[in-house]
């Protein structure tokens, strides 16, 4: 019984001892985070503006909107099939549509018809306020596209960060599928970049205060967390893209999430991790849309990855 008293003692020790490790790491990797900032802020000032999208609104609030980009198109050619619905990040309280204008340009010079959904923030609105204004917004896409007689029946959805989260919801949620009339046929693909798709492990001091802004006191997260909403009815391809570096969003919200599909339908999620490739948080969510901060080509792969579902 002793020898078992020092055994369990040893091992809380080490497991005390290796989770210092961690935060100490983690804090190095939050440090290299925040370098890449000023070499996004420059990209995006840099970036090319000259692809203009058409605005519709779907309700009141300034943000309640979306943005369409049209494919750009040479003489003779043909537009992608698939039509992208992009969701974008900033902790689900920072942004707009229209500060991600780079992402709908970027798809459209790839010859996509693109959609950008805005969303209510949480410094003003709580949750289900996002996921609410994701489906207004994404039914108004429909419209939209409908009314240009674009075929819509092959879409894939990519989030960054707190995006792909919203993403998640908006292909797996069957609840709020069923009240705002939404087709999960239509989701062809389903993207993560470096999103919380399962809530479980977000728990670092970083992204705990965003979900606590996010969220009511005393509300039932669950309901907000897509690795609970997968129940293998669903056949829509997944890819999620991670960085082990990530000190905002745990690289295991990727593994649980791809896991968890894969159960069911095995085959059906890929999930691509990069290890030790000076690859954090935000030169993934946002830095692949730039070509010079995109060195280990994750764009390339993404594309790939899109015309061969």
């Amino acid at each position: 019984m002793e020898e078992s008293k020092k055994e369990k003692k040893r091992k809380a020790g080490f497991d005390k001892r290796n989770k210092k490790l961690e935060e100490k790491m983690r804090r190095k990797n939050l440090f290299s985070e925040y370098l890449s900032y000023p070499i996004m802020a420059f990209n995006f000032l840099k970036a090319d503006k000259k692809i203009k999208p058409e605005k519709y609104r779907y309700d009141k609030n300034k943000a309640q909107y979306i943005l369409y980009f049209a494919p750009q198109l040479e003489d003779n050619e043909e537009s992608k099939k698939k039509v992208i619905v992009y969701i974008y990040g900033g902790g689900w309280r920072e942004g707009t549509a229209d500060l991600y204008r780079f992402v709908g340009r970027r798809f459209a010079e790839e010859k996509f018809h693109t959609i950008l959904l805005g969303y209510r923030l949480s410094k003003n609105h709580k949750y289900p306020c996002q996921i609410e204004d994701v489906f207004a917004g994404f039914n108004k896409a429909l419209e939209i596209l409908k009314e240009k007689n674009i075929d819509y029946s092959d879409i894939v959805v990519i989030g960054s960060s707190a995006g792909a989260h919203l993403g998640a919801l908006l292909v797996y949620n069957k609840e709020m599928q069923k009240k705002y009339n939404t087709d999960n046929n239509l989701f062809k693909g389903y993207i993560s970049l470096g999103g919380p798709t399962d809530l479980t492990v977000c728990t670092n001091d970083i992204i705990t205060p965003m979900l606590d802004q996010l969220f009511e006191e005393g509300y039932i997260r669950d309901s907000a967390n897509p690795y609970s909403h997968i129940d293998g009815s669903e056949k829509t391809k997944v890819l999620c893209i991670h960085s082990a570096l990530d000190p905002i969003c745990d690289v295991q919200n990727s593994i649980n999430f791809s896991n968890k599909v894969n159960s069911f339908n095995e085959g059906l999620a890929e999930c691509i991790i990069f290890e030790n490739k000076d690859i954090y948080h935000n030169n993934l969510v946002n830095g692949i849309f730039f070509e010079d901060m995109d060195r280990e080509h994750i764009m390339v792969r993404v594309l790939k990855w899109i015309e061969k579902i």
